[in-house]
Order: C-alpha cells, then sequence, then structure tokens
C-alpha cells in the first residue's frame, strides 16, 4: 500500500476520466482522489476531446466500448492531437480483449491497462506506474529547459568568439602591404590562414630615406596565440622602422629580447630586410626562417645567406645583415614553410626544389599573376582537404620603366 504521507506530498495527478457509465466514474472519482488525484469526468468521446483542447491532463483513463467514437479511437484523436512534444499517459478500462486487440489499443498510444471489475491494488498499480512516467516527463522537462539554456549561452558565447575572431582576421589582413603606392618597387602576395587567423605576418613599409622595409615572420602554433604574437611583431618592426643596416640589426635583436623574455615556448622565424628601389641596394636579416629565391631573367635560384637563430631561442643572439643586389627586372621572394610542406593527396610535400620549379614555370609572368599561378598551384596541391599551415608569400621586383622614368 502507498501510505498517505508519500501520496500528499507530491503534486496531485491531473486526471481526465471517459466512460459512458456514471456510477463507474463516480466510484473511480472518489477511489483517485484518495490517492491524489484530481479528475474531471466525460461521458463520451466528443465531450473529452473537448476538454483536453480546453485543460492540460496529465493522464486520460478512458473505456474501451463507448457509444460513437469508441476507446482506441479516441486514443488516435488525442495522440494526433497531442503530438510527441506533449506527454499524456493513456490508460484504457476494459472487462477482457483478446491479445489482437489489446496490440492494437497499444499501437493506438495505450500506455497501461485496467481491467474490469477493478480492484484497489489493480488501481494503485496503474497509479504508482503513471506516477512515475509523469515524473520522469517533466524531470526531462527540467533537464531540457537547462540544456536548452546552457546551450543558448554556448551559441552565444560562440557567436562572440566568431566575431571576435572575424575582428582579429580583418586586422591581420589590413596589416597586408598596398600594392600600389610604393613607387617604382612592385609587390604581389599570397596569405591563406590554416584556421581562421594565422601566425605567419607580411610587412612591407615606406620609410622617410626612401628605402623599404620589407619582412616575413613565422611564429610557431597556430589560432589566437600565434596571431598575436605575430600581431607583436608585425607592430615593433613597424613601430622601430629601422632604416639603416645597423639599425635593422638592433631592431631585430631587440624583438629577439622582448620574445625571450616573455618566458613562453614561443618562438618566430623571420626574413627581414631593407631594400632601396633607386639603387637596388638592400640588407637582409635570416632568423630561423628559409632563404628567400633571386629569380633572375634566365634562373630561379635561392639566396645564399648566413642563418642566424629564431626569435625568441637565445636573449644575445646575433642577427648581422647580409647585404645583396637586387637589379630592376629581378624578383625577390620571401614565402613561409607553409609553402614548402604543403602536401599533395599523396602526403608528398612540396619542399624548396618544388617551389622553384613553379617559380621558374611562371617567372614570365608580370609579378601580380606570377602569385596568382603560385597560389593556384598550392590550392589544388592541398585540395579540399584544408591547409596544414598557414601559407604566406611575397614577392618583390623593381620595375625598369618606372626607375628609367624617374631618371
Amino acid at each position: 500500500m502507498i501510505s498517505s504521507g508519500s501520496r500528499h506530498s507530491e503534486r496531485p495527478l491531473n486526471v481526465l476520466l471517459v466512460d459512458d457509465d456514471d456510477l463507474f466514474l463516480e466510484y473511480l472519482t472518489w477511489e483517485l482522489e484518495t490517492l491524489n488525484c484530481t479528475a474531471q469526468c466525460a461521458m463520451d468521446a466528443e465531450q473529452a476531446l473537448t476538454l483536453l483542447q480546453d485543460n492540460v491532463f496529465d493522464m486520460v483513463v478512458t473505456d474501451w466500448q463507448m457509444p460513437g467514437m469508441d476507446g482506441i479511437a479516441l486514443v488516435e484523436r488525442i495522440r494526433a492531437l497531442h503530438g510527441r512534444d506533449r506527454f499524456l499517459h493513456v490508460v484504457m478500462t476494459t472487462a477482457g480483449g483478446d491479445s489482437h486487440t489489446i496490440r492494437h489499443a497499444l499501437n493506438a498510444g495505450v500506455d497501461d491497462f485496467l481491467f474490469k471489475p477493478l480492484d484497489r491494488i489493480q488501481l494503485e498499480l496503474a497509479m504508482a506506474s503513471a506516477r512515475r512516467n509523469v515524473a520522469i516527463h517533466y524531470r526531462l522537462q527540467r533537464r531540457n529547459h537547462h540544456l536548452a539554456a546552457a546551450n543558448a549561452r554556448t551559441r552565444e558565447a560562440y557567436r562572440r568568439v566568431q566575431a571576435d575572431l572575424d575582428a582579429a582576421a580583418a586586422l591581420h589582413r589590413r596589416l597586408l602591404p598596398d600594392q600600389d603606392s610604393h613607387g617604382p618597387l612592385q609587390v604581389a602576395w599570397t596569405y591563406r590562414p590554416a584556421q581562421h587567423i594565422s601566425g605567419d605576418t607580411i610587412g612591407l613599409i615606406p620609410l622617410r630615406n626612401g628605402a623599404h622595409l620589407f619582412f616575413l615572420a613565422d611564429v610557431q602554433g597556430h589560432g589566437v596565440p600565434a596571431a598575436l604574437a605575430s600581431f607583436h611583431i608585425h607592430h615593433r618592426l613597424s613601430q622601430l622602422a629601422p632604416d639603416t643596416p645597423a639599425a635593422l640589426s638592433q631592431a631585430i635583436s631587440d624583438l629577439n629580447r622582448e620574445i625571450e623574455g616573455q618566458q613562453s615556448e614561443s618562438y618566430a622565424t623571420l626574413i627581414c630586410g631593407l631594400l632601396f628601389p633607386q639603387s637596388g641596394e638592400g640588407w637582409i636579416i635570416c632568423a630561423g626562417h628559409l632563404p628567400p629565391f633571386i629569380m633572375h631573367l634566365d634562373d630561379v635560384a635561392p639566396m645564399v645567406l648566413e642563418g642566424a637563430f629564431p626569435l625568441g631561442w637565445f636573449p644575445d643572439a646575433d642577427f648581422d645583415p647580409m647585404p645583396f643586389q637586387l637589379p630592376p627586372g629581378d624578383r625577390l621572394i620571401l614565402y613561409s614553410d607553409g609553402v614548402t610542406e604543403c602536401c599533395d593527396a599523396q602526403g608528398t610535400m612540396l619542399e624548396q626544389s618544388g617551389l622553384r620549379v613553379l617559380l621558374a614555370a611562371a617567372k614570365s609572368y608580370p609579378i601580380d599573376q606570377m602569385v596568382q599561378q603560385i597560389d593556384a598551384a598550392l590550392r589544388t596541391r592541398h585540395g579540399p582537404a584544408g591547409l596544414e599551415d598557414d601559407i604566406s608569400l611575397l614577392a618583390l621586383e623593381i620595375s625598369t620603366n618606372q626607375i628609367q622614368g624617374t631618371a
């Protein structure tokens, strides 16, 4: 037996009783009230459907055999009207029934049966089962509500993070060189992050003495930490704006100590230099980076440089600029290791030799079209699977026409 104290500590079940026998309805109403239920009665299916439209019930107890619409047809209508998202425990009362008919009732949506004549223990068992189902339903409903609220908060947090990443990506792209305002110096680049934002940065900054500071940095890792570090490198080089070989060496040394002093595992490779477009004279520092290519009219070859350690490894590392000459019509090609490590479908890296072949095949094109050709080849190479590393490439050329015009 279910104790009175335990019954009345729970929320009463709201029950709809459907039967054409008013004496049976009166008896069942009284019994349900002793089991902590509130009951409303309907004498036929149509009246029951009307009550269901205007009230919220936890449970329906309906007779099988009724004039007009029988109990099975009523259950089918109830299930069609309520749908799957609205819970309603349905019990059918019957004086008997074969297994085929009972299976038909179950298929219609009946959850349980009460067999007439009813006894108290049968009713208590049925109500205990109904109460458990109702409790489970409301518990799941509360959990679903909490999950929906948590999901909404997560979506909002994701939207904000996505907006921040979009802003950071837009900021990074605004740092890319202007391709139209460098006088005789022509510039073209490709820049494609492996993720939403990049650990690479490309810079070309005009200086007051007529030189241009150029650089390509590649910070270890991906994502937000690498992007912040690359932004810092770009900002500091722009701020320091070294315009002589000595100032260039000092700027890179200062930047190295700043990165090393952060006491993190982050480091960066850097190719950085000065170029005077009027004379073709330049100086370059290679800090752990792949050597750039020099593209002559009849040849493409890597520049021979004395390398230095990556930025952030050792606080007292030396960074000595090496002189080079870029005659009009020749091109200087800087690139990140994401270019040479770009893999094809078989997992084979492009490597420096492969990049050299691509450059040689495109060297007859104008500089912007040449870079477009390289970018298209890289896109074809890695395919729809996406990039494993950031891809950056910067090409510089001193225009022969503008130098002659200036002279």
